[in-house]
């Protein structure tokens, strides 16, 4: 090869590299998203379940024989309990069987389980879905706190590390993200296997293969907080499974104190799900 050709060859290869290197620097200065304020919060906006996807598989929905009417439904029908639609095909046969089986519960007169309504955190990704009162943010180079103000829950996101050999089951999982210019990307695995752990208010199970994928950006010019979410467990789901949440910004002032399980007594002798209680001190 003559020796213009090599000096060719260098000059580009050097062009590619310090065009590589000036694409990473300008990704690495990109501000990355900001969701945490000291008055504000997000509130969960469009009700209490998933947006379906535009295409592709979506989570479970109501049996479109048992219309779900919710409580704040802007019509004059009597609320309902959800009855999740056991038949979608997503649904791996155990995990059909156990919608099944909360159904039947309903149709015999008994109240659905809502964990918000006795007390127990919503699991991944139904945390998502609380409604009625705020989440907030805290975001630091190392880790990013996702706080509801019910009961205080807290997520813990370890930015830019891989995840444990083996992480301990936890109700919300092992999380760990990355900022992908104004997304934060946060991917959970780990998550506690229990009776009341669901994936949305359908009562839908898991199994421990369940690992989420969650895409959060705001939208409207910073007036709303997006996730998009891509569910995979093929221990209780055929395929993978996508769905879309919403929360707008609202300015409550700072979280307030709210607990849940006070006064934790059944006056009326409601067949009610039990509220979860430490029977051991945790320290």
């Amino acid at each position: 090869m003559s020796r213009w050709a090599l000096m060719g060859s260098a000059a580009l290869l050097a062009s590619f590299f310090m065009g590589t290197m000036a694409s990473d620097a300008a990704q690495q200065q990109r501000p990355i998203p900001n969701f945490t304020f000291i008055d504000s919060g997000w509130l969960g906006f469009g009700g209490t379940n998933f947006i379906q996807p535009k295409s592709g598989p979506g989570p479970i929905s109501n049996d479109p024989k048992f219309p779900y009417v919710g409580n704040n439904d802007e019509t004059n029908q009597q609320s309902t309990e959800r009855v999740g639609d056991a038949s979608n095909p997503i649904l791996q046969p155990w995990a059909a069987q156990v919608v099944r089986q909360h159904n039947d519960l309903v149709h015999k007169g008994k109240r659905s389980f809502v964990a918000q309504a006795r007390c127990w955190p919503g699991g991944g990704p139904a945390q998502l879905l609380f409604p009625a009162e705020p989440i907030y943010f805290i975001q630091t180079p190392k880790i990013v706190y996702i706080i509801w103000q019910r009961d205080h829950h807290v997520r813990r996101v370890m930015m830019d590390v891989p995840h444990s050999t083996n992480p301990k089951p936890s109700w919300f999982g092992e999380s760990v993200g990355r900022y992908e210019g104004d997304t934060l990307v946060v991917d959970t695995v780990g998550f506690v296997e229990h009776p009341y752990h669901f994936v949305d208010n359908f009562r839908t199970p898991h199994s421990k293969q369940l690992h989420t994928i969650e895409r959060w950006r705001t939208i409207e010019d910073g007036k709303k907080l997006e996730v998009d979410l891509t569910v995979n467990d093929p221990g209780a789901f055929t395929s993978p499974w996508k769905a879309t949440r919403i929360w707008q910004k609202v300015n409550r002032g700072p979280m307030m104190e709210s607990v849940c399980a006070e006064n934790n007594i059944n006056p009326f002798n409601l067949d009610e799900y039990p509220m979860p209680e430490a029977r051991t001190p945790d320290f």
